[in-house]
């Protein structure tokens, strides 16, 4: 294995070994054979075909089954035109603030006023998908000053579990973390200001579009640094003046953001945190490969890992020290870190897909004869394309589930308040397994759960469920709908309604449920098929109005 750069002999360094040049001529049909995947025009094709492959997905699916998309695109909406709206301005205002989680918020809105709502969010989760992908490739190509085909293999970390999930801030902002990075990399030597003014205002950016990817952006940078200080060995004062006039440039890009968080609504909140079993830890391990199959992710995950580990003991492997340690820095953190703190749900599995990204931008195979590289290159393009398929495959089935949702929902009015609820899958088990692969991702969440956004989209009421805590959104509930906002949780079980009196833990949740038969209009329920008699539930409350496959919309008898 060769750590650092491994800069392989090429055309511009035989310029400067005149004695070699007449072999090298003589060589020069066999080297075109032997080295046609480190042409710069395969390169470019494959990484196209690559990036074009990503985009199919989203080219073929309007709504794509991203868990709190809809709810993304619900709030994007409000801000957008939520003050114009006769009905909307009523319920929802827009609230400002030094949030560190807003960067869909600062785009989208904006993007909506050019293109149609849904056109909108799908090339905003363009750039969600591309941005990071491409941020690899970038962080790669300053790590080693070489283009590879591994590069390429970005591509399989792009569709994670937390992109399915629909974090879209944090996808976007760690792409952006790594574009910086990759500059940083690249020009620090060269232009020491240039690079460091730049990176200062850079820094502000990062971090209100995600607080995850300032920090990894600091981590990046940092490790670099490092890498360059350890080097030196600090033998001299030189040395150490050296060292600290970097720290001190290091330093100085963290001092806004710092200053920021100090005074976001985010670092009054309280910890309470929660953990993973060790078992969920290793499994969340590989979420940067995880989607709809387990078997799938199962085969990908293990031929990934044992490309790597086949490298790595026959020494053909290059890996960047600066990538190394910021590897290392990220499996430490992850093992010790919550699942949730400070409001924040699936904090610690964020650190894994920065990891997946990693493995791609640091580590580079060396030495591979053309069978054998050949071979890796048809193995994992065919792998790829499988998995895209599958995705896509996955994503075309769920809009079924979209227009039944949608029909469903035609009989509300503007201005009603709808109550969403769920039929909890542990009350069927049966009908979990069963039910379509788009309504869930194995082992995480369903993907279904923030679909009732669309009365919001297109009917104009209001529900609890909307993301607006004020220390982590942009938006707030305007009385008297306030008193109906839930706690950012998996939503209501649709069978505790028929609850005569609601447990302490469940109004925590949802205050809204005592007397909640007086402070709404319709109930929403989704995942409708896995609820058995559902048409003769609370017939002396409710009255079904619409029944269409996932959903099954009920009003509110008076």
């Amino acid at each position: 294995m060769n750590i650092g750069p491994d800069f392989a002999t090429s055309e511009v360094a035989l310029a400067y070994r005149p004695q070699e040049k007449i072999a090298a001529g003589h060589r020069s049909a066999a080297i075109v054979q032997e080295h046609l995947l480190d042409r710069a025009i395969t390169w470019w094709i494959g990484l196209g075909l690559m990036l074009a492959t990503l985009l199919v997905p989203i080219a073929v699916t309007e709504v794509p089954p991203l868990t709190d998309y809809p709810n993304h695109l619900a709030r994007c909406y409000l801000l957008a035109f939520g003050d114009s709206d006769p009905v909307l301005r009523h319920m929802f205002s827009t609230h400002w603030q030094i949030i560190p989680n807003i960067a869909v918020d600062l785009i989208l809105p904006r993007l909506m006023h050019v293109f149609p709502p849904l056109l909108a969010g799908r090339i905003m989760l363009v750039f969600c998908l591309l941005v990071p992908t491409t941020g690899a490739v970038a962080l790669s190509r300053a790590y080693f000053k070489r283009r590879s085909l591994w590069q390429m293999g970005a591509g399989f970390a792009a569709f994670n579990v937390l992109f399915l999930m629909g974090f879209m801030n944090f996808e976007l902002a760690i792409g952006i973390a790594m574009w910086g990075a990759a500059a940083w990399i690249r020009y620090r030597e060269e232009y020491p200001v240039a690079t460091v003014v730049s990176a200062v205002l850079l820094a502000p950016v990062i971090f209100f579009f995600h607080l995850f990817g300032f920090c990894f952006y600091a981590l990046l940078i940092g490790s670099y640094e490092f890498f360059v200080v350890f080097e030196r060995r600090l033998r001299e004062l030189a040395d150490v003046r050296y060292a600290a006039t970097r720290a001190s440039a290091l330093g100085v890009v963290m001092i806004v953001p710092a200053i920021l968080y100090s005074v976001s609504p985010l670092e009054r909140m309280s910890f309470s945190a929660a953990w993973l079993s060790l078992t969920k830890k290793l499994y969340f391990a590989f979420d940067s490969v995880l989607e709809y199959s387990s078997l799938f992710d199962l085969l990908i995950a293990t031929s990934l890992l044992a490309f790597l580990i086949y490298c790595v003991m026959n020494g053909r492997a290059r890996v960047s020290k600066a990538a190394l340690i910021c590897c290392t820095a990220l499996l430490c953190v992850y093992l010790v870190t919550p699942v949730a703190f400070k409001g924040v749900h699936f904090v610690d599995t964020r650190l894994p897909v920065m990891l997946g990204f990693m493995v791609f931008a640091g580590f580079m195979p060396r030495g591979l004869n053309s069978r054998e590289r050949y071979a890796a290159v048809s193995f994992f393009v065919v792998l790829f394309v499988a998995r895209v398929a599958l995705i896509a495959d996955v994503w075309v089935h769920s809009q079924r589930d979209l227009a039944d949702l949608r029909q469903t929902i035609k009989p509300v009015t503007p201005g009603s308040r709808v109550l969403a609820a769920d039929v909890i899958y542990h009350d069927n088990p049966d009908w979990y397994l069963a039910m379509p692969m788009s309504r869930r991702l194995p082992d995480v969440a369903a993907t279904y759960w923030h679909l009732a956004s669309f009365v919001l989209l297109d009917r104009h009421a209001f529900w609890p469920n909307i993301f607006a805590e004020e220390s982590q959104q942009p938006i707030a509930i305007n009385e008297p709908y306030r008193q109906l906002e839930a706690v950012r949780s998996p939503p209501l079980n649709y069978i505790d309604l028929a609850m005569r009196q609601v447990p302490e833990s469940e109004l925590a949740r949802f205050p809204f449920l005592a007397d909640w038969k007086n402070k709404f209009d319709y109930v929403l329920v989704l995942n409708a098929e896995g609820a058995p008699n559902l048409d003769h539930f609370l017939p002396n409350q409710l009255q079904l109005v619409e029944r269409q496959g996932i959903a099954a919309l009920f009003r509110i008898k008076r």
